[in-house]
């Protein structure tokens, strides 16, 4: 898998991954492009035969790093890329002084949660009806060493 910093370019792959990934609060189109008017935004995508597979977006104030979405298409998942992706990507923060790392997980989103917890996150706490159809949160942390 080659990962490289998003770009505008990438965009349409991007959403299509977004919109088959998340049946409630997907970000929309101008959320997307919003991005790449903000500093702190930084991104990247996975490209696999020619194609983005997977992508993820944080913001980065100091050296914390919030992740904001993350997701891999579904043709690629349970293939090991989501670990190998989130690694590299981390290192690359690593490479910018960032030391931690918080996202925000629905609570009943068992993949992802063991997912992360096998790169090193931590449920720190529950957000009680953090997305838009009630359903709970897990905020969970990583120190990036």
């Amino acid at each position: 898998m080659i990962i490289k910093e998003m770009t505008k370019e990438h965009l349409d792959e991007v959403i299509e991954i977004n919109n088959v990934s998340f049946t409630t609060d997907a970000w929309n189109e101008q959320g997307f492009y919003r991005e790449f008017s903000l500093d702190y935004s930084k991104k990247w995508v996975g490209i696999e035969d020619g194609k983005v597979v997977v992508y993820a977006i944080f913001w980065c104030h100091g050296a914390e790093a919030f992740m904001m979405t993350f997701a891999v298409h579904p043709d690629y998942r349970s293939k090991g890329i989501a670990s190998y992706f989130l690694a590299e990507v981390f290192k690359f923060l690593k490479k910018e002084n960032i030391d931690y790392v918080e996202l925000d997980v629905r609570k009943s989103n068992l993949p992802a949660i063991n997912l992360y917890k096998k790169l090193g996150f931590k449920i720190e706490r529950e957000r009680p009806g953090f997305y838009s159809d009630g359903e709970n949160a897990f905020v969970m942390s990583k120190e990036l060493v």
